[in-house]
């Protein structure tokens, strides 16, 4: 397990490092993959899967590596609703992708109805 996250504000932090965008873009790609993430011998494996499916703001692969690590952590620590209401809540033109926050909604809605477990 990774570090935990303990408190609102270090939540704001790791959801700067992860990017905004990306919590509410992926998140439920995270949920639906846990079983991935959480296998030490598949971690890697959904690491490259990310970079190459989702990575291509990134310059290379450690940047993606950093952005999963982050969203694990907020998984792992209990602060999924939180994020993506953070993703809800923030200024779309800082946001910078309108996207993510239909993404986030779909992902708290799918979490809401069952089809989504935390």
């Amino acid at each position: 397990m990774s570090k935990r996250i303990e408190n609102y504000f270090q939540l704001v932090d790791v959801c700067r490092s992860a990017g905004l965008w990306y919590v509410g873009s992926y998140m439920g790609e995270f949920l639906r993959q846990k079983e991935k993430w959480t296998n030490p011998e598949t971690k890697s494996s959904f690491i490259e899967y990310m970079y190459r499916e989702y990575g291509a703001g990134d310059n290379d692969i450690s940047g993606t590596r950093t952005r999963v690590n982050c969203v694990i952590r907020i998984v792992e620590s209990g602060y999924v609703i939180e994020a993506l209401n953070m993703v809800l809540a923030a200024n779309d033109s800082k946001l910078g992708c309108y996207q993510s926050k239909i993404n986030a909604q779909a992902t708290l809605d799918a979490i809401e109805a069952g089809k989504l477990r935390l």
